[in-house]
C-alpha cells in the first residue's frame, strides 16, 4: 500500500481531525513523541472511507513543505463536491470540479489548497 506521509509544525492532530471529518475517515494510531512538553504527535495514521489512508507527524524536516499532491478518487460527483466543499473550509478551491479533457472516461475532478498548504485533486 502507497500511503502519503504529511509533515505539521505542532498541529498534526487538528490536520487529521478535519481530514477525518472530510474523508469520512477514522483514527487508526496516534502516537506522542516521549518526553515533550508540547505533546506533539510523533506518528498518526488515518484510514479513509473509501480505502487508502494517510500517515503523518509534527516532525518537521525543514521550513518548507515537500511538493506533494495528493489524489482522491471518490466513488461519485456528488461525494467528490462534499469533499470538495468540506476541504476548502479555510482554504482555497484552486480549480472547480470540471469534467476531464480526452481521452478521459468522463469523469471529473477538482483541485482545492488546504488550510494546512497541502493541495488536493479530488476526483470522481
Amino acid at each position: 500500500m502507497v500511503m502519503p506521509y504529511l509533515h505539521f509544525n505542532g498541529n498534526c492532530e487538528e490536520a487529521f481531525n478535519f481530514y477525518a471529518k472530510c474523508f469520512e475517515g477514522s483514527a487508526v494510531h496516534i502516537s506522542r513523541m516521549h518526553n515533550d512538553p508540547n505533546n506533539n504527535v510523533m506518528h498518526a495514521e488515518l484510514r479513509l472511507a473509501e480505502g487508502g489512508g494517510i500517515a503523518g507527524s509534527d516532525w518537521k524536516y525543514s521550513d518548507e513543505k515537500a511538493g506533494i499532491q495528493i489524489l482522491v478518487l471518490l466513488p461519485s460527483r456528488e461525494r467528490a463536491e462534499k469533499v470538495i466543499s468540506l476541504l476548502s473550509e479555510g482554504g482555497t478551491v484552486v480549480k472547480a470540479f470540471a469534467p476531464h479533457p480526452p481521452p478521459d472516461d468522463g469523469g471529473g475532478g477538482s483541485e482545492v489548497l488546504d488550510k494546512y498548504g497541502y493541495t488536493w485533486f479530488i476526483c470522481a
